[in-house]
């Protein structure tokens, strides 16, 4: 009887000590269960976009420590780590490291004006040219418009001009204000940086990339060029073809490894990320490295007015913080050119970097190609992926003009049909539906015409192939649409045909009984 009262007893105390315990912290998963979270992001993101190929690493000072490849390449061969693909604008920070070697060298300076070594560098005029300074460039606070950029960039002709003569076309284009005071993205500012570092070089400038930075870091297969990219038998991207990815052959711009045609493998691009760690590593305990401590620091210092609203800086080549999650001291870039994306991720605080490499791209499905290298980036440093980004302008762009595409072919072929018959209608019944018609046909064209002050067409149809076809053939329809209601309008009228009439018969008198006379 005395045993019930002592068990009581203990049970109490139990329940008193699970109260007063704390409850223990849910352990975060550890490298395996993230990287196997990553994976199933990434092929998740792959069916979600339709995504041909993908390969991406988590690297570490030493190399990768966990990658993975899936799908096919512009070939229809497997997509495998040592498949090759262009990086686009990552581009931007291994040219950027280019630079800096020149500057610890001493034959190129930051603040040099970059009229002293092009001396043709004449953008917005004489006076605003000599005021832009390498530093500047390196920056992106030139003034150079966004929209600048697409003049002199993306020519993948096997005759294209190199980037001194490709400057020119900015001379007349209007600042976005004095050097120094406005931070504009635009892809012409690092042309300008390959063409200084040919005029300071004296050499092509992927000859000085393979030399300073290339080498150095291991990346032997990499891509600088149009042999370089036949050396290693670059496979043509994909872009989406009213839903359906296609493979588009490009090619690549000679004189653009500064700004967007770099490229190479995923065993190129991971050696980039550790040799960036390596040079982080190097920068706070000493020893020798192509990138000093004063220049590790000074690329990955964002500029005095480069800080977007998102809370993310620009500095030499890297766009600083702003990635949830990573800590304050990441540095990051993404880039695409037509039918590849790719993207590197550099968290010195935990002494890791993510890369990712896809080709699909259009300008149509950034967000949602880009949002795969996020979400991963997001999910290795402990985070939540982030929301999908929809669809919706993408399928209103497309479909939107693809169906007033065949709207109008439909309209011009009824037009014609209506010309076959005879004008019957007067007045505004004629020349009402005329004008409307003539309104509705002239609007792809003029569409077209404000698109082509800012956007050339060729780089409509390099970026957005579908929706500049349709915009194409809606403007071609909506032509012939107005022209054929006009001469509808203007066409005599001819009398409707009606029966002929009957010639008039005798008159008939009522026949009756006869009368007398």
């Amino acid at each position: 009887m005395r045993v019930r009262p002592l068990l009581l007893h203990l049970f109490c105390l139990l329940c008193l000590l699970l109260l007063l315990t704390p409850p223990a912290a849910a352990a975060s998963p550890g490298p395996e269960g993230r990287y196997a979270a990553i994976d199933t992001y990434l092929r998740d993101r792959m069916r979600d976009t339709r995504t041909p190929g993908l390969s991406y690493a988590v690297v570490g000072p030493d190399g990768p420590l966990h990658q993975r490849s899936w799908g096919t390449d512009g070939r229809g061969d497997p997509v495998t780590d040592r498949t090759p693909f262009l990086w686009g604008s990552v581009a931007k920070p291994i040219a950027a490291t280019a630079v800096m070697t020149l500057v610890q060298e001493g034959r190129l300076r930051l603040d040099d004006p970059v009229t002293r070594h092009l001396p043709r560098f004449r953008f917005g005029g004489p006076a605003h040219a000599s005021a832009v300074t390498v530093r500047h460039l390196l920056h992106q606070t030139a003034g150079i418009p966004a929209s600048a950029a697409l003049r002199v960039t993306d020519r993948t002709d096997a005759d294209s001009p190199g980037p001194t003569e490709r400057l020119a076309a900015l001379d007349d284009v209007t600042p976005l204000g004095p050097p120094g005071t406005t931070y504009a993205y635009s892809s012409a500012n690092y042309l300008a940086l390959g063409a200084v570092v040919e005029s300071v070089t004296g050499r092509p400038y992927p000859e000085h990339l393979r030399d300073s930075v290339l080498r150095p870091a291991g990346m032997d297969g990499a891509i600088a060029d149009r042999a370089s990219a036949r050396k290693r038998n670059l496979s043509p991207g994909h872009r989406l073809l009213w839903g359906f990815p296609a493979a588009t052959p490009d090619g690549v711009d000679d004189h653009g490894a500064a700004y967007g045609y770099t490229g190479g493998d995923l065993h190129d691009l991971a050696a980039f990320a550790s040799f960036q760690l390596r040079s982080t590593r190097t920068a706070t305990t000493g020893g020798d490295a192509v990138l000093t401590a004063a220049s590790v620091r000074e690329m990955r210092t964002e500029g005095r007015l480069t800080r977007g609203g998102e809370g993310t800086g620009y500095g030499f080549g890297w766009r600083v913080g702003g990635l949830e999650g990573a800590g304050g001291g990441a540095v990051w870039h993404t880039g695409a050119t037509p039918g590849y994306a790719a993207a590197l991720f550099l968290l010195p605080e935990r002494n890791t970097a993510l890369v990712i490499q896809q080709n699909l791209y259009g300008l149509l499905q950034d967000g949602a190609v880009m949002q795969t290298g996020f979400g991963a980036a997001r999910i290795l440093t402990g985070g939540d992926p982030g929301p999908v980004p929809g669809t919706t302008v993408h399928h209103l762009t497309v479909w939107g003009t693809t169906g007033l595409a065949l709207a109008l072919l439909l309209a011009a072929g009824r037009s014609v049909l209506l010309l076959r018959r005879p004008a019957t209608a007067r007045g505004w019944r004629r020349t009402v539906p005329a004008v409307l018609w003539c309104l509705v046909g002239a609007g792809p064209g003029v569409a077209l015409a404000l698109i082509a002050r800012t956007f050339p067409l060729g780089q409509l149809t390099t970026w957005v192939p579908d929706a500049a076809a349709a915009l194409w053939v809606a403007a071609a329809a909506g032509a012939v649409t107005a022209g054929l209601r006009l001469a509808l309008a203007l066409r005599p009228r001819r009398a409707p045909r009606t029966a002929p009439r009957t010639a008039p018969t005798a008159d008939r008198r009522p026949t009756g009984p006869a009368t007398a006379a």
